[in-house]
């Protein structure tokens, strides 16, 4: 909407500005400066002149709008992706961004987007998974403890250990 907004003061701005450098030109330029001028190219130049300035301001308006105008559809198509990098924010890591309706260019960059979700949600369920496992080889390891089972304590401890190295392997994968 804001794009929109630009054109339409950038156009305003445009007319404004030609018709008053218009009117400026034709107050200071009266039929009496004309007459002291002797060569008719002068005379056509000086006529001509404010039309000129205001064929250039409009052609420099026309070039920045036909560059906006893209600009707005490639804002539109990143909105998707900019919601579920918002989403991601708020810790959601099992919904996608739909695919159907975009580019060529876009759609490889929300598949990209939908591939790398997916991965991290695998790391962090992993990550989960051996977190309670964790837990429950700590709840065995106590166990094992009350009842004086040195062995079963070792036991669960080189578990635990294993898990952890599994853990310093999703860390190295996620680099932060």
């Amino acid at each position: 909407m804001r794009v929109y907004a630009k054109v339409g003061l950038m156009s305003l701005s445009t007319v404004v500005l030609s018709g008053a450098t218009i009117m400026y030109f034709n107050t200071i330029i009266s039929a009496d400066h004309l007459t002291n001028v002797s060569n008719k190219l002068v005379i056509a130049a000086i006529t001509l002149m404010p039309y000129m300035i205001s064929a250039a301001v409009a052609a420099i308006t026309a070039i920045s709008i036909t560059t906006l105008l893209p600009l707005l559809r490639v804002y539109r198509s990143m909105q998707p992706v900019k919601e579920r990098l918002r989403m991601m924010a708020a810790g959601d890591l099992a919904s996608r961004v739909p695919i159907a309706n975009n580019s060529h260019q876009m759609v490889d960059v929300l598949n990209e987007l939908n591939n790398t979700v997916i991965t991290l949600g695998h790391e962090i369920a992993q990550w989960k998974l051996i977190n309670r496992q964790q837990w429950d080889m700590l709840q065995s390891v106590r166990q094992a403890a009350s009842a004086n089972d040195a062995s079963q304590v070792l036991l669960f401890v080189e578990q635990m250990e294993k898990n952890w190295g599994k853990i310093a392997e999703i860390e190295e994968r996620l680099l932060t």
